[in-house]
């Protein structure tokens, strides 16, 4: 009966996933629909779940399959939609775990006001942000929400942003922003996020903690500040070894089997990590499951946004909460109020998300040395 139940969730979380994905426009009407292996892969599900949940789509008439060819998308889009005023929304990608919420968190407050949603992804590549921030422009777009591309990054960007400002385009951040601009955002508090994550660490008598984080986003970074602050304010030795990096360029590669080990290989003697997200957590800790290696008993490992990815494990990572829905209906909202507000530039808008953790079982106590 476990088993049953954890698959209907499964497939309800995929078929979500690319329900929203094709309704939303970010993969179009006879573009290519992932494969059942690529999915398989993805999101490490059983055949049986992929095909119930892309039945689904196909019995709601959303992809069509081609034999000899493949599967594509066959949703045109609402007309409906077309003819309302609309707001463009500029993600750097979707993930297969918080993209679904936050839209639909976007989408509940900009539909209660009648505004349809423009969606381009950037895949956080600097030229498509450019390429996307030059159609919208040029679309009349009522607003904009943007989550930035290599946001750690100095932005070459700067002469659509002024322009966008000089359109008197409503404008907000989401989950980031650049240091270089002067729009507001709504984002989590990811630096107090790791120093509070660190910090439970420390209290369980962890001396030797490692890290991995993504280096071109501002997250990433901010998530790294918050870490060592923490170590810095205990008194805590920092070993640059202990830290890994990886970025969206070269993620698959540092996140494989290989890369894991490289990674492994200079932390092992850490009794602790503190990852940037869950879902490199997941890959980290399949790789000490590999190795015979347990979470918590043998290392224990915090993360990041509580995407409840392990539901089958019997570990529940400890991970500060992602408000998800919640971050994008505020976002929006916000956007909503600054767009009645002929002067949005001269006001404050952002909004920064209290630290919250969830009751996650993975550190144990160790013996302070």
């Amino acid at each position: 009966m476990r088993n049953t139940e954890q698959d209907n969730l499964k497939y309800q979380k995929l078929y979500h996933w690319a329900h929203t994905l094709i309704t939303s426009g970010v993969i179009k009407n006879m573009d290519k629909f992932p494969s059942e292996t690529i999915l398989q892969k993805k999101f490490g599900y059983s055949r049986q779940t992929v095909r119930t949940a892309l039945q689904q789509l196909e019995d709601e008439g959303l992809i069509t399959r081609v034999r000899g060819s493949g599967t594509y998308v066959s949703y045109e889009g609402s007309t409906e939609n077309e003819s309302r005023q609309r707001v463009g929304l500029l993600l750097s990608y979707y993930s297969d775990y918080l993209f679904p919420q936050v839209y639909d968190g976007i989408e509940s407050a900009l539909t209660e006001k009648g505004y349809g949603i423009e969606v381009a992804v950037t895949k956080n590549r600097l030229n498509d942000e450019a390429l996307y921030l030059e159609g919208l422009i040029k679309s009349n777009v009522s607003g904009l929400i943007i989550e930035g591309s290599r946001s750690a990054f100095p932005n070459p960007n700067i002469r659509l942003f002024r322009e966008i400002r000089k359109r008197n385009i409503p404008t907000l951040f989401i989950h980031n922003h650049y240091e270089n601009q002067l729009f507001d955002s709504v984002e989590m508090e990811d630096a107090r996020a790791a120093y509070e994550l660190t910090k439970i660490l420390i209290e369980h008598g962890h001396r030797r903690i490692g890290g991995i984080f993504k280096y071109d986003d501002m997250q990433g970074i901010e998530r790294y500040k918050g870490f060592i602050q923490c170590l810095s304010d205990y008194g805590m030795k920092f070993d640059d070894d202990c830290v890994r990096w990886y970025s969206t360029k070269d993620m698959d590669e540092k996140l494989s089997k290989k890369g894991m080990l490289r990674m492994y290989r200079r932390t092992k003697d850490c009794t602790a990590m503190i990852v940037y997200n869950d879902e490199v957590a997941g890959y980290y800790m399949e790789f000490l499951a590999d190795r015979g290696l347990s979470v918590p008993e043998d290392v224990s490992v915090v993360s990041f946004d509580d995407a409840e990815l392990q539901q089958e494990q019997k570990v529940k990572l400890l991970s500060a909460v992602h408000p998800k829905y919640q971050l994008g209906r505020i976002t929006a909202k916000n956007l909503l109020r600054m767009m009645e507000d002929e002067n949005w530039q001269e006001r404050n808008y952002s909004y920064r998300f209290p630290v919250k953790l969830n009751d996650g079982n993975s550190v144990r106590a160790i013996d302070r040395r």
